[in-house]
């Protein structure tokens, strides 16, 4: 009598609208390839260039660095950038996104000097390029800022605004380099 006991618990709770099923989580949102691109700007980066603090300026070096990561969930990039410069010593945080909505890349970056700016970006191969309104000189112009990599370790960047007749004009360009 025992086995048959035995037997029938065994049957009982092994049928399938008995037993407990554990409740399944959600696996959530993940990010898309268009965000996965961004990573390649996490880490370590060395900054050096030239800047201009007028499209008429000679041009003066600068240098710095860079610490991007993610944002937990992997969907932001979040950038603290220092630089030395024609400028004087200068702060800027910066977050990077893709608004998969409208399909666009944007950063906000904030810097010491009090300044603000929202940025739009699309990538075409190995460049970023990114479009702004910039002021320059208490003059608001439209700016561009063009990012090529140009290996796993380097990219090359230059800050350009629109010239009143008509073509864009350097303001700053650079290098930067993935710090081991």
């Amino acid at each position: 009598m025992r086995p048959f006991i035995s037997l029938a618990i065994l049957v009982l709770l092994s049928h399938p609208w008995i037993v407990a099923q554990a409740p399944q989580q959600s696996a959530g949102p993940t990010p898309s390839p268009e965000q996965q691109k961004m990573g390649y700007f996490i880490g370590d980066w060395t900054l050096s260039g030239t800047m201009k603090l007028s499209p008429a300026a000679p041009p003066a070096p600068f240098s710095g660095t860079e610490h991007g990561e993610w944002i937990p969930g992997s969907f932001f990039v979040e950038t603290h950038t220092k630089t030395k410069g024609p400028l004087g010593n200068v702060r800027a945080t910066r977050v990077m996104e893709y608004n998969s909505e409208k399909q666009v890349y944007t950063y906000n970056i904030y810097n010491s000097l009090g300044e603000h700016q929202l940025a739009l970006g699309e990538v075409a191969g190995n460049t970023w390029t990114w479009t702004a309104e910039e002021k320059l000189n208490d003059i608001i112009t439209k700016g561009r800022y063009i990012i090529t990599i140009t290996s796993p370790t380097t990219y090359d960047f230059k800050s350009e605004v629109a010239s009143p007749s008509g073509g864009w004009v350097s303001v700053m360009d650079g290098k930067a380099t993935r710090s081991q």
